[in-house]
């Protein structure tokens, strides 16, 4: 049974670790051929940074297993090219009764499998419960606490999963209720953890399912094929049962793993690939290039700090030496050198121009202003008084991370400058496949871990919502009464209020990071890439992940 404070990994654009293919801004040229049909099928080749450990989105907890989700699966309602919910599973906006409290989806009738069989009702009750069943253990099951009625008890055990505010009112009409109404429904109906799924397909797979491309139906514009949790190469087809399949251009796309910049390069320069991800001299290199380009994204990539768990505490559970270690990084230096990609130094959890105040128009990040600063001196300081209070005069800790030869890049950089800034101070750099960082994350075991956060939806709750006690995101071991209180305000109670859900928001922040540096924040992420003429229409977001329906090359 799964109790508030049992942690399990959670992880929309990777947590434990930076992938780099997590969100971006919406790149796709959607105005060009847009609504043609293209007879080109010619395979798109595309990559990823890192192996995707798993494909069930009942179960998914990082970026890269809920990229290929939103690729081959799909739920009510699909971000459109410009990031805003639009109908998909749905046949058409739902009956909305009870206050803002209940909805009824009529679902396509011409929604399918993969395998011929109709998506149902109980596809989405099945797969919904299944979420919120402590047994499951599933990372996101708190996305839908405090929002869908009962999820919250279920969670802890308190009532059983057949309580759970959803049920089918025939085959292709479901009924949902919430606890309260949420202004951001909409958006949270695109991500993953509300996809349906088909209860006959998952029973007799059991395990294995979302182990192997076999073992999958798919529901979304393509099919998985070749592929297990450690394939370097797999690919997407399309899918002739999808229920607008005449949207979906290319008949085939091909993802290569690649981790290291300069072999990414060389696959893009021979054809191999239609665009790659750069970084630092890189950019320098191509910035004239007439294919490049570099956006800031909604992606927020901070530290954790193990605090201790099980009652056993850590030095860092000392505050001043976590804001000696939160003050002594030169972030503009980090992203102004080192990543020249159009990231921005970042002082917050909340990266900028993701909400605006409901009272005013600022910007969240502009308002709550900078909270945990480079300042090398006071940083010392507060390194030396927590030397002190630990009866220490000497400090050696290991920061976890990924391999890619960017985040190794990155731990060097974050080496030198602890150590430069910090006397005293020694750290030990553990750079492990994505697999091994997912895993220290979610058991805790670590004492630095470089990772990040590029949010589901466009609101803060999806930044901070991760930092709740038990959140399956927290991983600190940071708990706070009042933290609690304000974000499950944010979820709950002060849905209608818009102002006083802000000012929530706003104040949680304060305290996660102001009051007790919970993380050390470093920037919020940019892309900077070459891309193909002829790759048209590869959207991304600012925030959710990448959107290969209408992708296709010319």
């Amino acid at each position: 049974m799964r109790k508030r404070g049992q942690k399990f990994l959670v992880g929309s654009l990777v947590f434990g670790v930076l992938a780099l293919s997590a969100c971006g801004a919406n790149e796709g040229k959607s105005g060009e051929n847009q609504g043609k049909q293209v007879g080109d099928s010619k395979t798109v080749n595309v990559m990823e940074t890192s192996a995707v450990p798993s494909v069930n989105p009942i179960t998914a907890d990082n970026g890269a297993s809920f990229k290929v989700v939103n690729q081959v699966f799909e739920g009510l309602y699909r971000l459109d090219k410009k990031g805003k919910p639009e109908l998909a599973l749905a046949e058409k906006e739902p009956t909305v009764k009870n206050d803002g409290k209940t909805f009824i989806f009529d679902i396509r009738k011409d929604a399918n499998w993969s395998d011929g069989s109709p998506v149902t009702a109980a596809d989405f009750e099945f797969a919904w419960k299944k979420v919120v069943d402590p047994k499951t253990a599933a990372a996101y099951g708190p996305q839908m606490e405090e929002i869908v009625k009962n999820a919250t008890q279920i969670l802890k055990g308190e009532l059983p999963p057949s309580e759970l505010g959803i049920k089918a009112l025939g085959k292709k009409r479901v009924q949902i209720d919430l606890e309260n109404p949420v202004p951001i429904f909409k958006e949270l109906l695109t991500t993953g953890t509300f996809f349906p799924q088909k209860e006959a397909q998952l029973k007799k797979e059991g395990n294995r399912y979302g182990t192997n491309s076999d073992t999958l139906l798919s529901n979304g514009p393509f099919i998985l094929k070749n592929w297990d949790s450690t394939s370097q190469t797999f690919d997407y087809v399309k899918n002739p049962k999808y229920w607008d399949k005449k949207n979906v251009k290319a008949d085939k796309i091909h993802v290569t793993v690649v981790k290291d910049t300069n072999a990414a390069l060389n696959l893009y320069n021979t054809g191999k690939l239609d665009r790659v991800e750069l970084d630092g001299d890189f950019v320098k290199q191509f910035e004239n290039d007439k294919e490049f380009h570099k956006m800031t994204t909604g992606r927020s990539v901070y530290m954790k700090m193990n605090q201790g768990k099980d009652g056993i505490k850590t030095d860092l559970a000392n505050l001043n030496i976590r804001r000696g270690l939160a003050m002594a990084i030169d972030k503009a230096g980090l992203v102004d050198t080192l990543l020249a990609n159009d990231s921005k130094s970042l002082d917050g959890d909340v990266p900028g121009g993701i909400m605006f105040s409901p009272e005013n128009g600022k910007d969240f990040r502009e308002i709550n202003g900078p909270l945990l600063t480079y300042d090398k001196d006071e940083a010392k300081t507060y390194f030396e008084k927590g030397l002190k209070e630990l009866g220490k005069t000497e400090l050696t800790l290991t920061l976890t991370a990924g391999d890619t030869s960017l985040i190794k890049k990155q731990t060097e950089f974050i080496q030198n400058q602890l150590e430069s800034n910090l006397p005293g101070l020694t750290v030990k750099l553990k750079n492990v496949p994505t697999q091994v960082s997912f895993k220290a994350d979610v058991t805790q075991d670590f004492e630095l871990l470089l990772g990040g956060w590029g949010g589901d939806y466009q609101d803060p709750l999806t930044y901070l919502n991760l930092f709740l006690t038990g959140s399956p995101g927290n991983h600190t071991g940071f708990s706070n009464k009042k933290y609690d209180e304000l974000v499950l305000g944010a979820k709950g109670k002060l849905a209608n209020d818009l102002n006083k859900r802000f000012d929530a928001l706003l104040e949680a922040e304060k305290i996660l990071l102001k009051d007790n540096a919970t993380l050390i924040p470093l920037y919020q992420g940019g892309r900077a890439y070459l891309e193909k003429s002829t790759l048209k229409d590869y959207i991304a977001y600012p925030i959710g992940t990448e959107n290969y329906k209408w992708m296709y090359k010319k």
